[in-house]
């Protein structure tokens, strides 16, 4: 095996008759097509000068020859670039790049669904965010004991080894299989030093959060098979108990997985204890009178309009912040709503 393949992998040359239904799904016009059109969408606002804009002139032409590649299994990804601003970094594709992995998005996602919880919030169709915290709040009162934590540095610490085995599991086309491998064996370019990732996969690609999802699958499956509730967002989640040997025994499983995955629970993050206590759960904080907003959360609000209010911003643009905030919190989640929060 080369430097840099697979494990199990043999040959980056795939023959036209080795084409797979994946991957003609992922070169169709349909789904290309709309890759397109979500690119175009996303980077609407980019600089004239940027590479979205010859995508689109010469999308024509592109595009058969990118099918042509894709089927052949001879498309290959762009390093990437560092775009470091105040407040993040950004691990940019380029607009083609970008293109394919959203189109190995669309067609994964769907062919991936059997196989991935649907205690799997984040994914589209599963709930959301709001989905999470009001099946959460709905079975509190059957549990009295609650485990909540998340994985420290979660893109970051993703094994590529232990991920490509599972995708492995579901995916059985060697051309869609050299695509992904390539997209966790990435290269970062920063003022013309190159770096190739081992280890973590690429925040802000639109494959990542389907990646993500998979990673913790055995977490999944253990958690379905103790029969525990159980409910994730990405790498967030909460396991509810009606006995303490329950959770203590789901607190084990949990464990022992997150050492197969070469993970770690966040310190900082992590809740042992009774439900009388209250618990934080994506923004929100859980009660036995109710739901209501989380202090961090607030306090990230105030720090956003501190933030407007030293850029000089208008009242009424603060006003309007404030209260789409509002909205948002109380959209979709029945809040127990009183003393500084009504203030909004």
């Amino acid at each position: 095996m080369e430097e840099g393949e697979p494990p199990g992998y043999n040959n980056h040359q795939h023959p036209a008759s080795a084409m797979t239904d994946l991957i003609a799904q992922i070169a169709s016009d349909e789904i290309l097509d709309q890759a397109y059109q979500w690119i175009c969408r996303t980077r609407c606002h980019y600089h004239y000068n940027g590479d979205v804009w010859h995508l689109r002139r010469w999308w024509g032409e592109k595009k058969p020859i990118l099918q042509q590649q894709l089927r052949a299994g001879q498309y290959r990804f762009r390093e990437l670039r560092l775009i470091q601003g105040r407040e993040r970094t950004v691990e940019w594709w380029s607009s083609l790049d970008a293109l394919v992995l959203k189109a190995i998005t669309l067609v994964l996602t769907a062919h991936l669904s059997p196989h991935l919880s649907d205690r799997c919030f984040h994914l589209a169709g599963h709930g959301g965010l709001k989905g999470a915290v009001r099946e959460v709040s709905e079975h509190l009162r059957d549990h009295k004991f609650v485990f909540r934590t998340d994985v420290k540095g979660y893109y970051a610490s993703i094994n590529h080894d232990i991920h490509f085995r599972l995708l492995s599991e579901s995916v059985q086309d060697e051309i869609v299989l050299d695509l992904l491998w390539q997209y966790l064996k990435r290269s970062v370019a920063n003022d013309c030093v190159y770096t190739s990732y081992q280890q973590g996969i690429s925040l802000g690609c639109p494959l990542s959060p389907l990646m993500g999802a998979l990673y913790l699958k055995p977490l999944d499956d253990r958690m379905a098979a103790m029969g525990c509730f159980y409910v994730r967002f990405m790498d967030d989640w909460v396991v509810l108990a009606p006995t303490r040997w329950k959770l203590r025994a789901a607190i084990k499983a949990v464990n022992e997985v997150m050492e197969e995955l070469l993970v770690v629970k966040h310190p900082d993050k992590t809740f042992i204890g009774r439900v009388d206590r209250g618990f934080d759960f994506l923004g929100y904080r859980f009660l036995p009178t109710g739901l209501t907003v989380a202090l961090k959360t607030v306090e990230r609000c105030l720090a956003k309009v501190a933030q407007l209010y030293e850029q000089c911003a208008s009242d009424q643009r603060i006003g309007t912040y404030l209260r789409r905030w509002w909205q948002w919190v109380c959209s979709g989640v029945n809040l127990a709503t009183s003393g500084i929060f009504t203030c909004f």
